[in-house]
């Protein structure tokens, strides 16, 4: 069988999702992807996995900010817009006050970040504990009139509405 295309291995995940779902293991994923002839030869596979268990190994590197306590990633992965390489900018790095900087805003994030995984993973664990869950009708949270559009595990699909500075039609 001839190898997919990303385009295609992505879209056939739909009909994997639509016979096996709504909960699929990695490792259903990874038979799928073998069975459709997804996966590379050897020698690209390994190439990829080598990427794949640095950039592991770059997210494992932390720095501890003796100021506010918190434990932060010390390296931050980004794609130059123009060569579309992979770099890593280090936070120790920065001048002093713009590190303090990010610090407190990363604080504020992270917190808000896990407010949010936390809400999802109870919505998805069958604990309906807010309101903006199923059957709540919110158009300024989804950026349209009208009530958000649904999946097949009755949750909403969230479909953000135009950013700040997004000039994206």
């Amino acid at each position: 069988m001839p190898n997919m295309s990303p385009a295609e291995i992505v879209a056939s995940l739909k009909e994997l999702c639509a016979s096996e779902g709504p909960r699929i293991t990695t490792g259903q994923i990874v038979r799928w992807i073998e069975k459709n002839g997804g996966y590379e030869t050897d020698a690209e596979l390994i190439a990829f996995a080598k990427k794949m268990k640095a950039r592991q190994y770059a997210r494992l590197l932390f720095y501890e900010d003796e100021e506010s306590g918190m434990r932060i990633k010390r390296l931050w992965s980004f794609r130059d817009r123009e060569s579309g390489q992979r770099y890593y900018a280090d936070i120790l790095q920065l001048p002093e006050e713009r590190r303090r900087k990010l610090v407190r805003q990363y604080a504020k994030f992270v917190e808000q970040l896990r407010s949010v995984r936390r809400a999802m993973a109870d919505y998805f664990a069958g604990q309906e504990f807010f309101e903006f869950y199923v059957g709540e009708e919110a158009p300024e949270a989804w950026g349209q009139a009208g009530k958000p559009e649904r999946n097949g595990a009755n949750a909403p699909v969230l479909t953000p509405g135009k950013r700040r500075g997004d000039n994206r039609s």
